[in-house]
């Protein structure tokens, strides 16, 4: 029951990610955090929610491949956006989200969370 709350919250963000990045810029919404940190945090939360919705804690190359590859792909799907641009900076902090997960995944597994949420 948990792996389906996240697969479907993963998907939801699929969507989200899609929609928001591909939409024309608008300079009437105001940045209220640093667009890397914004970046960072959201490519965090889909290697996250991937991650814990299937073969949780296994397959991390795998999955690390398959999130910056979507990321890679919305980034070139942007220069064809107006008001948008490709950027590597964004490529960069997407991996960094990415990366940060990654790291607290041995912290994870040493304190229980995927057993706890019954991941495994």
């Amino acid at each position: 029951m948990v792996k389906r709350i996240f697969q479907l919250i993963f998907i939801m963000l699929i969507l989200l990610s899609l929609v928001l990045s591909l939409s024309p810029a608008s300079d009437s919404v105001p940045m209220i955090w640093n667009d890397k940190v914004i970046h960072s945090m959201s490519y965090f939360a889909l290697m996250m929610t991937l991650d814990f919705s299937w073969r949780s804690g296994k397959q991390m190359i795998t999955k690390s491949m398959l999130v910056l590859f979507y990321s890679g792909l919305i980034e070139y799907g942007q220069s064809f956006v107006p008001g948008r641009e490709m950027s590597l900076a964004d490529l960069m902090a997407n991996a960094m989200g990415v990366l940060i997960f990654l790291l607290l995944v041995p912290v994870l597994k040493q304190n229980g969370i995927y057993g706890y949420l019954k991941l495994t």
